[in-house]
């Protein structure tokens, strides 16, 4: 985990790639940055301003439990999930934004090959499925990398795409 600060007294907590970071803190931020073909799960709970993200690499874990679960699409959704009712957010009142998932350059003819982004989404947006929750808004696709930084106090998700401007999710 990495912590640097946006703004005075505002500190940042990177999640790394496979990380899961849950935060009552309401000065902080939880961020993922330079997305790629993973896949930032941001989930917020507005009445206990519970803030929690995952930074999935891989779609599926094969069946590996205890390996590294937050890497994996199928793992890491039930543990975030379940990271976020032991700090106090209830599952029915969560609100799930979706960031990355990008295919970002291959060699002409590999595209197909390489389609981890898709395959992320896909596996990410199944686990939800599995759990009962939906997805309130996604930024996914493309072929640009992403940066990402959720609000805990107010669960605000902001997007920033390689050389653009950052836009609220």
């Amino acid at each position: 985990m990495t912590v640097t600060t946006l703004k005075e007294n505002v500190e940042v907590v990177v999640v790394g790639m496979g990380g899961i970071q849950v935060s009552r803190d309401h000065s902080g931020v939880l961020a993922c940055l330079g997305l790629g073909s993973c896949i930032a799960v941001c989930a917020y709970d507005p009445l206990s301003k519970v803030g929690g993200m995952a930074h999935v690499v891989l779609p599926n874990s094969g069946g590996k439990d205890g390996i590294a679960p937050g890497k994996f699409a199928d793992t890491a959704v039930p543990l975030l999930l379940q990271e976020m009712a032991k700090a106090g957010g209830a599952r029915s009142r969560l609100i799930i934004k979706l960031v990355g998932g990008a295919q970002l350059a291959l060699a002409r003819g590999l595209e197909s090959v390489f389609s981890t982004g898709e395959r992320n989404l896909a596996e990410v947006k199944a686990a939800l499925a599995r759990e009962r929750i939906s997805v309130a808004a996604t930024d996914t696709g493309g072929n640009m990398g992403r940066t990402v930084r959720m609000f805990v106090d107010t669960g605000k998700v902001i997007v920033k795409t390689a050389g653009g401007e950052g836009e609220e999710l």
